[in-house]
Parts: structure tokens; sequence; C-alpha cells
């Protein structure tokens, strides 16, 4: 990351200001913030975009986001609007109301971009990170639409099995709706039938939203989070359209409920 900040930045603010960029990453937030930010590469695994961001210890109900870079050739393709919406979903899976973040007073395009997420500006506040530092604060509060974009969940009706195969082949019969091939085997979703117990019986949560795609990272965990600290078990599959995350039947409605608390439709 260090070694971008200067081009994607253009210079802004010349030495002093690639100073400042510079030890705003240290290594504390690549130990310890890694669980709440987002890394974007392309296929070559050259960098695209990050968001660093984590959430308050002294304040429980804000996030805040600390530094988010998008490589300017591909501004204006939704990356940065969608990392930003990746980190309101985990703030909220994890009971957070406001996102928080900062700028300098020069960066207007900065500025202008988080007015457009619904961020609402503060006057500049001198000196607020040290002489000569001054900043624009924003804040945002993710229950409001404007920075909700909300995500729908889908119930499939079919109540599902899972069935392990040791072999490497597929198994007989089209009424799979899932394989899942591993060194130890294959992973079959199918219908349930009524000999199957109720213990192995599973729900199907289908994320088939039209925005999802691999330029949206941290989409699975944000469904994840909140069915974990409900402390119900999941089965996922995912693929690059979507993700499919099975819940027991029994413990379906906790599971919608945990869901909807964290911000999801669900239908």
């Amino acid at each position: 990351m260090l070694a971008v900040l200067d081009r994607w930045w253009g210079g802004l603010k010349g030495e002093a200001g690639a100073r400042e960029r510079a030890l705003l990453l240290p290594r504390l937030y690549f130990q310890h913030f890694t669980t709440t930010s987002f890394l974007v590469e392309r296929p070559d695994g050259e960098l695209a975009a990050f968001l660093v961001g984590f959430l308050s210890q002294t304040e429980p109900d804000v996030a805040y986001v600390h530094f988010v870079g998008v490589d300017p050739a591909l501004h204006g393709e939704g990356i940065g609007r969608a990392l930003y919406h990746a980190f309101f979903r985990l703030a909220r899976a994890h009971g957070r109301r406001y996102a928080h973040c900062v700028t300098s007073p020069e960066n207007t395009v900065s500025q202008a971009f988080h007015a457009r997420l619904g961020f609402v500006a503060a006057p500049v506040r001198p000196d607020y990170d040290g002489p000569g530092l001054d900043r624009v604060t924003f804040v945002a509060d993710l229950a409001k639409g404007a920075v909700r974009s909300t995500r729908r969940l889908r119930v499939l009706d079919a109540v599902l099995a899972l069935e392990h195969h040791p072999g490497p082949r597929v198994p007989p019969g089209d009424d799979w709706l899932a394989l899942i091939r591993a060194p130890e085997g294959m992973t079959v979703i199918r219908s349930a039938g009524a000999s199957v117990p109720a213990a192995d019986r599973w729900i199907a949560l289908y994320d088939a939203d039209p925005n999802h795609g691999l330029d949206e990272p941290g989409l699975l965990a944000a469904v994840l989070t909140p069915l974990s600290r409900a402390a119900i078990p999941v089965f996922t599959a995912s693929t690059f359209h979507a993700d499919l995350v099975l819940v027991p039947e029994h413990r379906h409605d906790q599971a919608l409920a945990a869901l909807r608390s964290a911000g999801y439709e669900t239908a």
C-alpha cells in the first residue's frame, strides 16, 4: 500500500503530504484490524483498492473508516462505494449505528465522495491531528436509507439435505442443487426427502443481489457474522455470482431474526 500512495494521491501536499500518508499506515493496522479491513486486487495480483477500518472500543455504536484508496485508473467504476458498503454491512452486523471518518481540507474530491455516500461533514477543525494538521470530520448514520444499501436474502422453498460421498465421481441423478468437490470427497446439496432426520434438514438463504461480485469484498462474511454471533451453525457454497447459506431447519426463525437485525431483508 505504501508503494502506491504518492501515485494515487498525485503528490498532494508534496513531501509533507507523502510523510503524512505513510504515517497513517503503520504495521499495527495489518496486525490487529484485518477482519474489518478490505483489499481489492486485479487478476494479476496488483493492488486496485483498499479500506482500513475498525470498530471503536470507546464508543460501542461507532465504526471508523481510517484510510481508503482506489487506483485513479479505476475511479468511477464503483469500487470505492462497494468498499464502503461492505464496511457498513460489517459494522451493522456488529451492532454499530454510526460510521466516522476524516479527510484533509485540501482533498475536495474525497469530501464530495463522502457527501454522495450520505456522510455529513462538520466545519474544518484546525490542528485536529496536531499542529497544522487540519481535518474535515464526517459521520454517517447507518440506519438511514442514504447509506443503507439493503441486501436481500431469498429463502428457498425446498428443505435441503447434505450428503458426503467419499469418491470423486458425481453422484447419480440430477436433483442436486450444488456439488462441492474436495480432496476427501464430494459434498452434495439436494432436496431432503421425508426420511431425512429432523437434525439433518437445512433451510437455504440465497444471496443473489445483482450487484454481487468480486468487486464487493467481505460480502459473505457480513452475512455470516450475525449468524455466528447467534451461535447458529452454517454451511456455505459461494460462487462469483451468488452465495448459498444453509442453516438448520429448526433454527430457521432465529437465523432470520439475526439477519434482519443486521439490516438484511428476507423473502
